[in-house]
């Protein structure tokens, strides 16, 4: 069973989804699969390349459809 967090408006944990990943494993909760982790990385990445956005969130399903 895995155990879902949902973080909602301005937190402390981050601007992007990888950044709140990385702050939550920090503190010894895990959200995504190291795959998926690279994945979220890799698209914040390129969408800030693309349209120089800090704060760019990423759903799932975009992080799903990287191959």
């Amino acid at each position: 069973m895995s155990l879902q967090i949902i973080i909602r408006g301005k937190t402390k944990y981050g601007r992007t989804r990888s950044e709140q990943e990385t702050n939550l494993r920090k503190e010894g909760y895990v959200g995504m699969s190291d795959e998926n982790y690279d994945k979220c990385q890799w698209l914040e990445r390129k969408i800030k390349e693309h349209t120089g956005s800090n704060t760019n969130f990423l759903r799932q399903h975009q992080i799903d459809r990287v191959k």
